[in-house]
């Protein structure tokens, strides 16, 4: 007899929802959406006065925006949202049946397929690294150029606001897109797609890495969480955000820090910095580690040789690239704009309300104090979790750490959706059933949100929000009741 004939509605669905004939459909399913969602972003167009490549399928043009194919892209995207949702209400529990991590990744690369050969989403920064490795390649500084030097096709995709800015990006990133753009020549289309491969190989060793760390239980669920995540297809497969590789690393830094190889997670540490500034946030996790895990006969010289490490990776990186600090400079870039996703806004325009006063100079100096106060409670938020990420059990590390990196992504003068790649990775791994359903919640609110300037599109993207808390509220128990033990392990609900 089928077993399922024989359970109650609520498991009956749960295990149709593992029978290959249902993960065949939501691979078929999902990957339509993502097809639809291509399509629709590449007629929707971009509201910036920029000429993009023209390489192979529908790329979006620059000639004109066009709301309602924007709305019909965000419908799709809100759709991939829910269906990824439903997934996790199955899934997301380490004591249900799900399908094994193999037949889940094959499902995750097929929603990637239609946004590989297509132009990019979420945003034109894949220009901008495009037009900073043509800058290098040429000789030109980016730390002191913008694209706006550029005459050719390069400088003519990049977006006006960033044109004649410096670039925040670290040496390491500058130096993988200059040889992107050495191997391009003036094929700034060809540029694109391999820096968006250099992005997808990213991509794969942190969900690579991410699954080995995580139990063997659980690496369904962190599979879902860093595969089939809809942000990550927005703006690392398709957005091609390099920031993924701090990801990476940071999953890397604390699988090494936890085996005691800490001269090696050090490296690994600095290497994130030099590609992006919260590398910090790592680099302060192995020191912490050292000194609170070690015995004290120990201590010192691990902590010594680590810090040797650091010295020469830094010390590396200024023989090997020009002006390998060139960057610092230019970190106040991003805070050049007013980031409506970033909470620092939300207070700054609070202040400035309780103030009465919305001139110019009352807004500047409110977005100052806002971020000011934002910053400090996440640089205390970091420290703590940080603290928490260094002593206790390995899930406790990754917990940390990950969730020291979200919180950074938050607490900066701007928040972008890719920010989020810093630590969704470890978070997967260290968090229990509640912190990836905050995961979940985070991803979908960024994904649907992000780009949304008002009107149909926004609308839509509310509903799609509204959609998708629905469909995790029918299962809340699932998150936030008590977990059954399963013999032979323990019980964890954080």
């Amino acid at each position: 007899m089928d077993g399922t004939r024989v359970l109650p509605g609520p498991a009956r669905g749960r295990a149709l929802r593992t029978h290959p004939a249902a993960l065949a459909l939501t691979g078929v399913g999902g990957t339509l959406l993502v097809a639809a969602l291509a399509l629709a972003a590449a007629r929707a167009g971009v509201p910036q006065d920029v000429t993009l490549p023209d390489w192979w399928g529908r790329w979006p043009t620059g000639d004109a925006a066009r709301p309602g194919w924007a709305a019909a892209a965000t419908a799709a995207l809100a759709g991939l949202c829910v269906t990824w949702a439903a997934l996790a209400c199955a899934w997301l529990r380490d004591d249900r049946p799900g399908p094994r991590p193999r037949t889940l990744a094959l499902v995750a690369a097929a929603w990637a397929v239609p946004l590989l050969p297509t132009g990019p989403m979420g945003s034109l920064d894949v220009q901008s690294y495009a037009a900073v490795g043509r800058l290098a390649a040429l000789g030109l500084d980016p730390y002191r150029f913008g694209p706006g030097w550029l005459s050719g096709p390069y400088g003519a995709a990049v977006s006006p606001t960033w044109l004649w800015t410096p670039t925040p990006y670290g040496p390491v990133q500058v130096a993988l897109v200059r040889e992107i753009a050495e191997v391009s020549g003036d094929h700034v289309g060809l540029a694109v797609l391999l820096i968006r491969a250099a992005a997808v190989v990213g991509l794969a060793a942190a969900v690579a890495l991410a699954v080995r760390a995580a139990p063997e239980r659980e690496r369904t669920a962190v599979l879902l969480l860093v595969a089939l995540n809809p942000l990550l297809l927005v703006h690392v497969v398709s957005g091609a955000h390099l920031d993924v590789a701090v990801g990476a690393l940071a999953v890397a830094v604390v699988m090494l820090a936890r085996a005691e190889r800490h001269v090696s997670a050090m490296v690994a540490a600095v290497v994130a910095l030099q590609i992006k500034l919260p590398g910090a946030v790592l680099v302060a996790y192995v020191a912490l580690d050292i000194l609170r895990r070690s015995a004290p006969a120990v201590r010192r010289p691990r902590l010594t040789r680590a810090a040797g490490a650091g010295a020469l990776t830094a010390a590396a990186t200024v023989a090997l690239f020009p002006n390998a600090f060139g960057w610092v400079g230019a970190l106040t870039v991003p805070g050049t704009v007013r980031s409506a996703m970033a909470p620092s806004t939300w207070v700054s325009y609070l202040l400035a309300g309780l103030t009465g006063r919305l001139d110019a100079g009352a807004l500047a100096l409110a977005t100052t104090i806002g971020r000011v106060l934002v910053a400090s409670a996440g640089v205390v938020l970091v420290l703590l979790l940080l603290r928490q990420a260094s002593e206790g059990t390995a899930r406790g590390a990754f917990r940390g750490v990950g969730w020291a990196l979200v919180v950074l992504s938050l607490a900066g003068p701007v928040t972008y959706p890719w920010y989020l790649t810093w630590g969704l990775f470890a978070a997967a791994v260290g968090s229990g059933p509640r912190g990836r359903l905050a995961l979940l919640g985070l991803s979908t609110a960024l994904a649907l949100t992000s780009g949304q300037s008002g009107g149909l599109g926004a609308i839509v993207a509310v509903a799609g929000l509204l959609a998708t808390a629905a469909v995790l509220w029918r299962e809340r128990g699932a998150f936030v009741g008590p977990v059954l033990p399963t013999a032979g392990r323990p019980v964890e609900t954080a």
